[in-house]
């Protein structure tokens, strides 16, 4: 009687295997849906606004203070310690003391560093606020060089994606009373970087390439949509740009001494004549606006 019923419940169990097949492919779709919108929300969604922090009144004083935030580039001029490169070169304009300080986080992306300068809501162990630009913001920085974008380029996301996570970066600082400094998108070897990745990270990042219509050429296309972004919102009044011909015309081809090996990042030299051309920049803006007032 036991082998019996034992039989009936095994005949029972093949007759359902349709059950059990539906099951695995339903766990196999959902898998595959969940990684379809992490993939999707990554390469082309805008990160979610969060809500403002206010850091309070700038400090009493007659300092000028200047943050560098974003990624590589922002990581290796604190490496490289071109914090004190930026006040030398800012001191020679000004007799105000210049205090500059930066952070970076490389491989970052606009819609990452933004992530980052919300170290309170954002990251979930404590370790990793070190990371995080938010405790340079709340030194209140009359400005704050954002570093940002050249990973969007190098990953092929779409052009309304740095945009709309630029802009986030941007109304964060100005709601806090820091002026933005917005670094137009450089010109590097973005096809030697990419054809210097592994076979599979290339074809993936080919597939990447197709669904969004960006390839290493397209960096004007980038300059191009941040500049209508600033005029469209009415950002531009609100923002110091630096565009990439007072600093870097021509590019790594026409100035390869001032870039690392990797063609991609400056080197000291290279940092030498950024932060020279922005310590012009800066220091007269900040002279032309304390006159306005």
């Amino acid at each position: 009687m036991e082998l019996y019923t034992a039989y009936r419940f095994l005949v029972r169990i093949r007759r359902l295997k349709w059950l059990w097949w539906s099951l695995v492919l339903l766990a196999v779709l959902g898998y595959s849906g969940q990684q379809l919108y992490v993939f999707v929300d990554k390469k082309f969604m805008v990160a979610e606004e969060l809500p403002a922090y206010h850091i309070g009144p700038r400090p009493d004083d007659d300092t000028l203070r200047v943050a560098v935030i974003g990624d590589s580039w922002a990581e290796y001029h604190m490496t490289l310690e071109c914090d004190t490169i930026f006040c030398r070169f800012a001191k020679r304009l000004t007799s105000r003391p210049v205090k500059c300080f930066s952070i970076g986080h490389s491989g970052k992306t606009t819609k990452e560093i933004y992530y980052e300068m919300f170290a309170d809501h954002t990251v979930e162990h404590a370790w990793e606020r070190d990371r995080c630009s938010q405790p340079l913001i709340e030194q209140h920085p009359d400005y704050c060089i954002l570093m940002a974008g050249i990973n969007d380029m190098r990953l092929f996301m779409t052009r309304k994606y740095y945009v709309g996570n630029y802009r986030l970066m941007l109304n964060l600082l100005i709601q806090n009373g820091i002026r933005p400094v917005v670094m137009e998108m450089p010109d590097v070897d973005f096809k030697y970087n990419h054809e210097n990745r592994k076979f599979f990270r290339r074809w993936k990042m080919n597939m990447v390439s197709f669904f969004t219509g960006i390839d290493y050429s397209c960096a004007q296309l980038y300059r191009d949509a941040m500049t209508a972004m600033l005029k469209e919102t009415g950002l531009d009044q609100k923002v110091l740009f630096i565009p990439m011909t007072a600093w870097n015309a021509g590019g790594v081809e026409a100035w390869p001494q001032n870039f690392l090996d990797d063609r991609f990042h400056l080197n000291l030299d290279g940092y030498h004549v950024l932060d020279s051309c922005m310590a012009v920049d800066i220091v007269k803006d900040y002279q032309n606006r304390n006159k306005i007032k």
